[in-house]
């Protein structure tokens, strides 16, 4: 798993500096919440700010998201984004949700156009205070740890975004003979006396050529190699044999270097091979403790294949609150402190 980075906050102006950071892009129309333990930040929660005319609505996500908060500290602070018309209806709203399950919400600030208020009654913000991002030392901080957010959450989609054009072609063919491959081996590997139409275990020798695939992949990332079409396209094929998804599954460890790999195979997957590869960025962002690009990764998968169970397993994951520490440990049969 990978290693924690550390943030140093000492001030308002470093909390909102310090936003985007947190949750991997600069939010616009947006609630932050972020829960704090003995001065530790231990959870952040974004969510959509609502319209006036949907405020209702919002009772659900906002206790929700309360819930979630309690179960990793007593002590949270909200950061809304956008016209007060919006942002005040809806920090109350969870704060008043917050609050009722006795968590603390000393800071309420709203932040827009390079100014912040406070709306919790702090007479010394309460009009509007001008902040300079480059005054903080935040920003040095995380690039010194490698912590770099996106323009917006359409960039880290972006990330994403299926190949096109010659790529796109070049992959297609790739793949359409890594299937063909596959298809193969798995027929030559078959038990002649199991019974016809009926899923049985995968060759030995095919299970043994995927995890030698991903493990292959995964030195070529630490090596900070891109892999080749051919590579691509047979990982994303091995991938559909569950016990291959499930090695590299269960040897991810939120990595930078597995990231970037899962983003590029992501990337430049067909949409029939798309699914694991997308479900094994979500499980590496979510170890890496990146909760945006994790859900935007099920959500890929789940296009995908709207009934892949380890990317539904995940999602359920990320909405309860799991920790990462603790989705670790389940998946690689470890025990936690």
């Amino acid at each position: 798993m990978a290693a924690p980075r550390t943030l140093r906050l000492t001030s308002r102006d470093d909390i909102i500096v310090a936003v985007p950071y947190l949750v991997g892009f600069h939010p616009t129309d947006s609630l932050v919440c972020i829960a704090l333990d003995d001065r530790r930040i231990r959870f952040v929660a974004r969510l959509d700010l609502p319209e006036p005319s949907t405020l209702d609505d919002f009772a659900e996500p906002a206790a929700h998201t309360a819930v979630l908060v309690a179960r990793y500290a007593p002590v949270a602070i909200l950061v809304g984004y956008g016209p007060a018309d919006r942002v005040a209806p809806a920090t109350a709203a969870l704060r008043t949700a917050l609050q009722t399950i006795d968590v603390d919400v000393p800071e309420v600030l709203r932040v827009d156009d390079n100014h912040y208020w406070c709306l919790c009654g702090a007479p010394d913000c309460a009009d509007g205070v001008a902040y300079d991002p480059s005054a903080s030392s935040v920003p040095a901080e995380a690039v010194y740890l490698g912590i770099a957010p996106l323009s917006d959450r359409a960039a880290l989609q972006q990330l994403i975004t299926p190949v096109s054009g010659p790529e796109q072609t070049r992959m297609r063919a790739a793949t359409e003979t890594a299937l063909r491959r596959l298809a193969g081996l798995l027929a030559d590997g078959r038990d002649p006396a199991a019974p016809a139409g009926q899923p049985s275990s995968p060759p030995e020798t095919v299970v043994h050529d995927g995890v030698t695939a991903v493990d292959q992949a995964y030195e070529c990332a630490v090596r900070g190699n891109v892999l080749s079409d051919d590579d691509v396209a047979w990982l994303t094929a091995v991938l559909m044999v569950p016990e291959v998804r499930d090695h590299a599954w269960t040897t991810g460890d939120g990595s930078d270097e597995q990231r970037r790999l899962w983003i590029e195979v992501t990337r430049r997957a067909m949409p029939e091979t798309s699914a694991a590869p997308a479900c094994l960025l979500a499980c590496t962002a979510y170890l890496s403790g990146d909760g945006a690009l994790a859900n935007i990764a099920i959500e890929r998968a789940l296009h995908a294949d709207p009934d892949y169970r380890l990317a539904h397993l995940l999602g359920l994951a990320l909405q309860t609150g799991v920790p990462p520490h603790v989705w670790q440990a389940a998946i690689t049969g470890t025990t936690t402190d």
